[in-house]
Order: C-alpha cells, then sequence, then structure tokens
C-alpha cells in the first residue's frame, strides 16, 4: 500500500539530559524534535520548495539548506517561505533542566536514549493521530505514512526501530508501559521507516528549518535568541479537531502538565 503521507523528522539541540557547563560551546538546556508532514500528491514538491528558499535567501544554484549556517535575516526568509506550503508540522521540545527532576514511577529517571524515545514517541502519537483523521476526511480511509528520519550522529537506528514495533504493539493491545495516548493503528510500518543524510532528501531540510525555528525561540538565553521564524510557522502547526490553537498537538512542551 502507498503512503498517503511523508513525515520527515528532524530534531536541534542535544538529546543529552546529564547537566554540562552553560559556557560549553553549542550547548543548550532545549531540544526540540520536529515533524513536517506533505502529502503524497506535493512530496515531489519539496524539491521546488528548497528552490524557493534558495531564491528567497538570494543564492544561486542548488544548494542545501542549513537553518544555522544562516544570518538571522535568512532564517526568517526561509521560515516565510516554509510558511506558504502545504504541510503540516508538529513539535516536542522539551526544557531538559526541569525534565532532569522528573521521575516516573514506573521507569525511574531517565537516560538519554530513553529522553529522546519519550520526545519521539509524543511527536509519533499526534502524528499518527492527525494522519488517521486527515485520510478520513478526505475519503481515502486510515492509509501508512512514510517515517524519513534525519541521520544522526549518536543515535542507535537499529533499537529505535525496535522501540517503535513495541510501541506500536503495545498501543494495539492496550498494555502501554507509559499510560499515554498510543500510536494509532495501520499508519506506521517497518517497512516505511528509513533514515537519511539531511542533504539527500528536501523533505529533511523543511524538518531542519522548522526544529531549528523552534529551537532558537526557546533559547532565550541564547545570543541569537529570535521568536520570529517560529511564529511565522505556528499558521503550520497542526490542530486538533475544531481547536483554534495548537498547544498541546501540533506544539507539545515538555515536562507534560499534571
Amino acid at each position: 500500500m502507498q503512503p498517503l503521507f511523508h513525515v520527515y523528522i528532524d530534531e536541534a539541540g542535544d538529546p543529552g539530559v546529564k547537566p554540562k557547563a552553560t559556557d560549553e560551546p553549542h550547548w543548550s538546556d532545549w531540544f526540540v524534535l520536529s515533524a513536517v508532514v506533505v502529502g503524497a500528491e506535493n512530496d515531489a514538491d519539496t524539491v521546488e520548495w528548497i528552490k524557493d528558499m534558495n531564491r528567497a535567501i538570494r543564492r544561486n544554484g542548488p544548494s542545501d539548506i542549513h537553518y544555522r549556517k544562516f544570518s538571522d535575516a535568512n532564517r526568517r526568509h526561509v521560515c516565510r517561505v516554509l510558511a506558504s506550503k502545504p504541510v503540516r508540522l508538529f513539535i516536542v521540545a522539551s526544557h531538559k533542566d526541569t525534565m532532569r527532576r522528573h521521575r516516573s514511577q514506573r521507569l525511574g529517571k531517565s537516560n538519554d536514549k530513553q529522553f529522546y524515545n519519550w520526545c519521539l514517541r509524543l511527536l509519533l502519537e499526534r502524528v499518527t493521530e492527525w494522519c488517521a483523521r486527515r485520510g478520513r476526511k478526505m475519503g481515502a480511509g486510515v492509509f501508512p505514512a512514510r517515517l524519513v528520519f534525519s541521520h544522526r550522529g549518536g543515535h542507535d537506528y537499529g533499537e529505535l526501530r525496535g522501540y517503535l514495533r513495541r510501541i506500536i504493539a503495545q498501543s494495539l493491545t492496550g498494555n502501554l508501559t507509559l499510560d499515554r495516548k498510543g500510536i494509532t493503528p495501520d499508519v506506521i510500518f517497518d517497512d516505511l521507516i528509513e533514515v537519511v543524510p539531511h542533504d539527500n532528501l528536501a523533505g529533511l531540510q523543511l524538518a531542519d528549518v522548522a526544529a531549528s525555528a523552534f529551537w532558537q525561540a526557546a533559547c532565550s538565553t541564547s545570543r541569537r535568541h529570535d521568536l520570529t521564524p517560529a511564529s511565522d510557522l505556528i499558521c503550520r502547526l497542526a490542530r486538533k479537531g475544531q481547536r483554534k490553537r495548537p498547544d498541546g498537538f501540533g506544539m507539545m512542551l515538555l515536562p507534560l502538565p499534571h
């Protein structure tokens, strides 16, 4: 069965949960995961969207988009281009200093791998719910989605696949280790999960823009703190049902409210 949606996933910030010196280069107490959801009918157009971004920042010729390398003005330009495209964005942003003090009664304190997996699970719970609902609304029913992760050093993607299999199985049986929503059935399949270098796919470069823009907005102590790029993307954050705001669905902050 062909996928109805393509889901591109990237991250910004360090998923490590151990405290580090505040003056360490590139260190931030925020970690952000993004998903950019593109309909199958529009997926081929993502290459043109990257070209639109390059034109917006006056770059000639084909060039990859790396948000962190851009000036503040160009960061705003590429976000405005992304905001004009038919995509849905999902963001999970975690303030790690707060999460370090969080302890699950069932799992205890989390290590780096568990922390990343937990953020990913929250992201995919909402992505799969949206994809299933959108498919039904389109009259197509629940169709699979293709998941593409941007390859990052330090991640064990074989273990990640195993984790996703466990979460999907637990969601189907109602036996989740941690009692949250669960993954919506019939959306994620193992043979539609890929890990690809950022430079190889336009969709992953869109996910880089989304993750990095919200990470920049969250890092209020950074000398390059800027709310404008993320603010321009709010119109593309997914909403649940008839809600007007994306809070808790297209945009999720950790730790969760109690």
